[in-house]
This record gives C-alpha cells, structure tokens and sequence, in this order.
C-alpha cells in the first residue's frame, strides 16, 4: 500500500508540473496573433498582382574573390563564378565593343552615353551561363542593385541617331556591355558600368547603368511580368465627351505605360502615357481626353520585368 501511494504521489506532481509549464508567460498558446503585434497579414496566395510583382530573392553570396577582381559573375545560372580582372576583361577582344548610346532617363531627359567595352552577351557565355538562367542582378559595392531580364540582357536593343525630346530616328542596333571607359562626349577610362540601348525612345536605360559595377549575379529566378495598368473608368463606360481617363499603376515611377488611341496594338515607339514621374514633373502625367468613340490600347514596359499583355478599353460618347 505505501508503494502505491508513492506512485500515485509521483503522478500527481508530475501532472500538475505540466500543467503549471503550459500556462507559462511566453508558451506558443498565448502569443498574440500576427496582426495584433503590428505584423502584415500574409498576401492572398490568389491575387494576380502578387504572383507578377513579386520581390526578387535575397541577393546570392559569392565565394571569395581574388586580390584585384574587377569584377564576379556568379549564381546559380551559371556554371561557376569566374573572377575577372581589367586586364583580363580587356583580353576578350573578340567581344570588344564601341557603342553610341541614345539614353533615357524618367524626369525626361534625352541624352547620349558613349561606351567602349565588352559585349554583355558575349561575357556572359565565356562566364558559363545556363539554360535556365532568367534575371540579371547587377550590383555597386554601395548596395545598390538593377535587374534585367535575360532575354533584355542578350535580345537586340538600338540607338538613335537623332534623340530629342521633340522626337527621335535613326534606330541602329546597339546590344547591351559592360564599359570600362563611358562618357557624354567622349569614352573616358572610369569604373565599369553596364550600358543597354533602347526598345524606344521613351525606354528608359539609365536606372540600369549601375556606377561601379563589381558584381554580377546570374539567377534561374524568374522576374515574371509587368501587371497590366488600370484605369479609372471601367472599359464598355459611355461617357461625356471631353471626360478624362486616368490610367494607374504600383510601379508608375518605374515602368512606362505605352498607348494607342485608334485601336491599333502599342509598341514602344507609340505615346507615353506616363513620360515623366510623379515626384518630379507630375503635370506630364495624363490624362487622356475621350472626345469621340474610342479603343484604348495599352502596356507596361520597362526593364526589369516583361512586358504586360495590353489592356483594351472602350469608350461611347453620349
């Protein structure tokens, strides 16, 4: 009988020990919710516009680099990380490149980038890339990083030989590099920079020309798509004539959105809606007058991502 005791004592104790344990300060059943600690509630696995605007990837950590790199190219898109010297960069001269650049920036402003370097789709297949591969992200020692779609990296771009803001022409092929020596006037040794040519004369290539290029990493990860912009009057509206219609979109400052207004498909060469951003010169900003019948055809364009498919809207005059 003691011995019973005992053992119904030790059952007893233990029971309430866990007991105690699992109404502690801090145990997984009394945290507050996600959203009651100032946390965002996850994004709906089903919205379109996460699934294409999706963050890109932390950024992959290269192996060491030798003494007097100038610049990595590594990721899992290609077959190892080669580490080049400027002299090394130099030596390629079958890939050695001499390229005018038209240029475009988002306030606007219509310049030119002289480059003298090697040809990117060619530095990219000594470095090994991969089928598979499918975004460029290109780094400064600053943190500062640009991304380009593979086929951006490597699909032919052009020049212009006449780029104003009053209109450009001329279109020549100019295929993306990386300069060591780059100027407005003149091609002047400096750091190493990508330099990419335009689809038109509103793309704008500037915000990818990273100063001091050091590092670039070669990702299987895929940017997907521009989402399509949005407009604020639903499409099939009739309306008065001389209404206004505002187009929107989550990047606006970072893409341009190219329209048509007789129903053909736009291109890059068709007007921007968007021609300069919204911190700098908003009045240029839209919107567009429907002063008859009308079929608005419309895409998101830039680099980074491709291009949204295009978004028609219809009009009725009343």
């Amino acid at each position: 009988m003691r011995s019973i005791g005992k053992t119904a004592l030790y059952i007893l104790v233990t029971l309430l020990i866990a007991l105690l344990a699992g109404c502690s300060p801090g145990a997984p059943e009394s945290e507050a919710p996600a959203e009651d600690v100032g946390q965002e509630a996850p994004a709906a696995a089903e919205s379109p516009a996460e699934e294409t605007e999706e963050a890109a990837p932390e950024p992959a950590v290269p192996d060491p680099v030798p003494e007097g790199t100038a610049l990595a190219i590594y990721g899992d898109g290609v077959s190892g990380q080669t580490n080049w010297t400027l002299d090394e960069l130099q030596a390629l001269i079958d890939g050695y490149r001499e390229i005018n650049y038209s240029t475009t920036n988002s306030w606007p402003s219509f310049s030119r980038m002289i480059g003298h370097g090697i040809s990117l789709p060619y530095l990219l297949e000594q470095a090994g890339i991969l089928g598979g591969a499918q975004t460029l992200f290109m780094f400064a020692p600053d943190g500062y990083r640009a991304q380009v779609t593979i086929e951006q990296a490597l699909d032919a771009r052009y020049s212009f030989t006449r780029h104003t803001a009053e209109g450009s022409s001329g279109a020549e092929e100019a295929g993306a590099m990386i300069a060591w020596a780059w100027g407005e006037d003149e091609a002047e040794p400096g750091y190493l920079r990508p330099l990419f040519g335009q689809l038109g004369p509103g793309d704008v290539n500037t915000a990818v020309s990273v100063k001091d290029l050091y590092r670039i990493e070669v990702s299987t990860w895929n940017a997907g798509a521009w989402n399509e912009p949005e407009a604020s009057i639903p499409s099939d509206s009739e309306v008065a004539a001389g209404t206004e219609l505002l187009l929107s979109h989550p990047n606006l400052d970072n893409i341009k959105l190219y329209f048509t207004t007789d129903g053909s498909d736009p291109d890059y060469f068709s007007e921007v809606y968007n021609k300069s951003t919204t911190y700098f010169q908003p009045e240029l900003i839209g919107p567009i007058t429907i002063r008859e019948d009308v079929t608005i055809k419309v895409f998101t364009g830039g680099l980074g991502k491709a291009d949204s498919g295009i978004l028609t809207l219809t009009y009725k005059v009343s």
